[in-house]
């Protein structure tokens, strides 16, 4: 009996030991998030429960139990929330939407005389001899695009006023802008710009494309604490919105200072691929004079990795490029001759620099495809991982191209519906047959083309969910309008995801650290109230960010969850 007391204590102590082991080999985390619905993005239909976060990097991903019996640590309970990589926005304008929300911001006004009555308020808060200057206005509001200056003059009580179009191609100024500028009606088109005139030929108050450069000399300088105050607005927009990498695409000395002012400040709440501004001539020196190519595979969050080239203007002022005419009889215009930019690219990618280019037209989208084309039988095939951004028409014949080429279409799928850009100033200079192949995305995509999702933010909502939710019904998401812009374009949910999540981290080369859950992956991410996958398609617009996560430290959120 004694013998067998002994058997029972040994046997006993041998349990609570093994328990003790068991308890050992729960690993420190500095954060596990529990019960949620977690889209890893490893691939399709891959879901988990449980994620843990150690040291900035994701260190388990599985069921609850499995991850709690291995990591102990700050326990967040998601209650059924979605989790989802970190959204990489591929073109957005962070600094200058930031420094535009600080100015007299016309951003969603829904009629011309609601901008009026804006501009007035901000009119009575300068000063009296001062600038109102601003933008956001939307071009669909006013016929052809072109509104006079004399609506500005009605309620700008003696202040130049100079608004930024929503679409960032074309300005509008009042008369006393104008007289400042020294703009009047013996004032030459600058080349690749247009002064807006009425009928007697006076300037008109609109300034397209390079013209806008008519007024710089005169507007109130901007800053670096004006840009620096702009990006902090810009970044904390972003990661309001689940944004936790972005590509800002037209970057220059200034803004890539304040970029790595904020780095080294501890600052920063998002990874950026900084787009460097490049120009034809000299051939991209101001884009190589910056470029850090050696920044690819670093770990900083600052990348000067890439050039920005814009090829063409836009639809609204028939400054985009064309392979047929406007119904004007134009033709539009490329910003450089096929010969120059073919050199442009060339060297650039020569240099190992990445190169992003805008792209309205179906003419430029192929004379972008056909620079590539011919960089690559000058350099060989080399990883830059080049784009084109915007794709409003590209032409049936150049569908394959992009995979074959291995160029990425950078979308923004926000503009995928039949708003008053498409149907009051796109429909009468196009016609129907154009507007019925207007950004093509799921025949790029059938067409193997990698799909990269951006907001253009100034131009229009930084919210990712508002442009995939738009993809996928191609409508209104805001429940304004009802019809549809090309059905047969719609996009699959997953395929939206990773067009701002794993496509969006190849693009900016940092897919072996973020874009997807998995251990050993930086834990940028996102969480939603709602699993998208569980209500309409018409709803995903609604769904709030909860909490956004850079490295596994709170930039957004949290204490919601």
């Amino acid at each position: 009996m004694r013998i067998s007391c002994i058997a029972a204590a040994a046997l006993m102590v041998a349990a609570l030991a093994g328990c003790n082991d068991q308890t050992q080999q729960r690993q420190d985390a500095d954060l596990l998030l529990i019960n949620g619905a977690i889209y890893t993005m490893a691939s399709e239909g891959t879901w988990a429960e449980a994620l843990a976060v150690r040291s900035g990097e994701i260190v388990a991903v599985g069921d609850n139990a499995t991850v709690q019996a291995q990591w102990s640590g700050p326990v967040r309970d998601l209650q059924g929330a979605m989790v989802l990589p970190g959204f990489h926005d591929a073109h957005v304008h962070p600094i200058a939407g930031g420094i535009q929300l600080g100015q007299c911001d016309l951003t969603g006004l829904p009629t011309p005389e609601a901008i009026q009555q804006a501009v007035g308020a901000c009119a009575e808060k300068a000063e009296s001899n001062g600038w109102v200057v601003g933008g956001g206005w939307n071009l669909g509001l006013f016929p052809e695009a072109n509104p006079s200056k004399r609506l500005l003059d009605e309620v700008s009580a003696g202040r130049a006023v100079y608004l930024v179009g929503a679409d960032g191609h074309s300005g509008w100024a009042n008369s006393e802008a104008l007289q400042r500028a020294g703009i009047e009606a013996e004032t030459p088109n600058p080349p690749g710009g247009i002064v807006e005139r009425d009928a007697q030929g006076a300037p008109s108050g609109v300034l397209r494309e390079s013209a806008q450069e008519l007024m710089a000399h005169v507007l109130p300088a901007v800053t670096s604490d004006v840009r620096r105050a702009g990006a902090l607005r810009g970044l904390a927009l972003a990661s309001a919105n689940g944004i936790t990498s972005l590509i800002d695409a037209a970057v220059g000395p200034e803004e890539l200072s304040v970029y790595r002012a904020l780095e080294s400040e501890g600052l920063l709440t998002s990874r950026v691929v900084a787009s460097l501004n490049s120009t034809a001539t000299p051939l991209g020196e101001a884009a190589l004079d910056l470029a850090d190519t050696d920044a690819k595979a670093s770990d900083h969050l600052v990348r000067p990795i890439a050039a920005k080239i814009f090829v063409d203007g836009v639809l609204e002022g028939e400054t985009a490029a064309l392979l047929a005419p406007y119904s004007s009889g134009a033709m539009g215009h490329l910003v450089q001759e096929a010969g120059v930019l073919n050199d442009l690219v060339a060297k650039l990618d020569a240099d190992g620099v990445q190169v992003h280019m805008h792209a309205i037209g179906d003419r430029a989208v192929r004379t972008a495809l056909d620079a590539v084309e011919e960089a690559r039988r000058r350099n060989g095939v080399r990883d830059n991982r080049h784009h084109i951004a915007h794709l409003q028409l590209i032409d049936d014949a150049d569908h394959g191209r992009f995979a074959e080429l291995n160029v990425t279409a950078n979308f923004q799928a926000i503009w995928a519906f039949p708003d008053e850009y498409i149907t009051d100033v796109n429909l009468p200079a196009v016609g129907q047959e154009r507007v019925d192949r207007m950004y093509p995305i799921a025949s790029l995509a059938r067409a193997g083309a990698r799909i990269a999702g951006g907001s253009d933010w100034f131009v229009s909502s930084i919210n990712p969910l508002l442009a995939i939710e738009t993809a996928v019904t191609r409508q209104d998401a805001s429940g304004r309008l009802d019809a549809v812009l090309n059905a047969g374009e719609r996009m699959g949910l997953h395929a939206m995801l990773e067009a701002y999540t794993s496509n969006g981290a190849y693009l900016m080369h940092q897919e072996s650290r973020v874009g997807r859950l998995s251990p050993g992956y930086a834990a940028d991410l996102v969480v939603l109230e709602r699993n998208l996958f569980e209500i309409e398609p018409s709803q995903i617009g609604e769904v709030r960010v909860l909490a956004t996560y850079l490295a596994g430290k709170p930039v957004y959120g949290a204490e919601e969850i």
